[in-house]
């Protein structure tokens, strides 16, 4: 199914990262800072998650011409939150809410279209990952987005194809290297904000980017 064979071949290659999960959900929320959960709770497994995954994540960025700690910053904002569980069922849901024929589909349904649903620790759309590797969602069938939603819960791949849209975002607005600070704003609040918005709408609202700046030196620390 996939364009690229050395992408395909990490689909299902495991690096053994640290996996947030309901018992982390429950400190983060539960437990106050003073007695180790709270906000430095999933602060200090985004850190960890990042230095485990640091050569990869270098790799990727430096495949895609990109600057290190831009791909860090989308990985360590987006990693932690809600378990990787959560996801796999509201796919599910989904995709049987989405099983009838058009007619049924078209009026009917509830829920939003399965390939809207996000995989992977660092959280991508399996759509946008379709799009990423220059496939047509429409014409691919539910197995087919449910073998891409399994590749995506693999973290080398979901590195990979994270980098791969940020590199599609950065030339979707002609930022070509060396990328200056305020082109990674742009970039950033595009993946939080997706790639239809205008140039103009999108320099509106650009806290996520924002947010990468600010803290740039840590995220270049957390990768040495």
């Amino acid at each position: 199914m996939m364009n690229d064979r050395k992408t395909s071949e990490y689909c299902y290659v495991s690096n053994h990262s640290p996996q947030w999960q309901v018992v982390d959900l429950l400190i983060w929320k539960l437990i106050p800072s003073r007695f180790g959960g709270g906000k430095r709770y999933i602060q200090k497994f985004k850190d960890a998650w990042v230095k485990h995954n640091k050569t990869f994540i270098r790799d990727s960025a430096v495949n895609n011409n990109l600057p290190v700690e831009l791909l860090v910053g989308v990985c360590w904002i987006e990693v932690g939150g809600d378990p990787g569980f959560i996801d796999r069922v509201a796919f599910e849901v989904r995709a049987f809410d989405w099983s009838g024929p058009d007619a049924v589909d078209n009026y009917l349904t509830i829920t939003n279209r399965a390939e809207r649903t996000s995989f992977g620790s660092v959280s991508i759309q399996i759509r946008t990952a379709a799009n990423t590797l220059g496939l047509d969602i429409s014409e691919m069938s539910t197995a087919q987005v449910r073998t891409l939603s399994h590749c995506l819960e693999g973290d080398i791949y979901n590195i990979e194809i994270v980098a791969r849209h940020l590199r599609q975002l950065a030339d979707h607005d002609n930022f070509y290297p060396p990328l200056n600070m305020e082109q990674i704003r742009i970039i950033g609040a595009r993946y939080n904000r997706e790639i239809e918005l205008s140039l103009e709408s999108i320099k509106r609202n650009t806290s996520y980017g924002d947010f990468i700046v600010h803290h740039w030196e840590h995220f270049g620390q957390l990768i040495r």
